[in-house]
């Protein structure tokens, strides 16, 4: 691994969760070209769907109450910025929710020990 790429780890990842990661992946390998195409997806979600680049100007419709929360909170000048952010989020949970079902389509629902053990790990999630 260089460098870099380790940096960009988070610093609670020990080496047992790389080897952990490791091993999925050569799992997932085996796996359906559906939900290989749709992990890419998701793993390359941040280029996709991230509010970067060229902007294009789009009218939406609104309720009147939304829109004026959304003015309060942010004022004119940051609107667009706040809808682009929660329009990437919705459809990075989209993404992960379709992940999630052709995982379970293909391997079965989380063990109860499974998600005890994620849930011991994380226990603030």
């Amino acid at each position: 691994m260089t460098a870099d790429a380790h940096q960009a780890l988070p610093d609670d990842i020990g080496d047992g969760d790389l080897i952990r990661l490791l091993a999925l992946y050569r799992e997932l390998a085996s796996a359906s070209p559906e939900l290989r195409d749709r992990l890419d997806q998701v793993l390359r979600l941040p280029d996709n769907v991230r509010p970067l680049g060229k902007a294009r100007k789009v009218s939406v419709s609104m309720p009147e109450e939304l829109t004026a929360a959304v003015q309060r909170r942010v004022g004119r000048g940051e609107f667009s910025q706040y809808v682009t952010e929660a329009v990437s989020k919705q459809l990075e949970l989209d993404l992960l929710a379709e992940l999630s079902a052709l995982l379970e389509a293909e391997y079965g629902p989380v063990s109860e020990e499974a998600l005890a053990e994620a849930g011991a790990a994380w226990p603030d999630v």
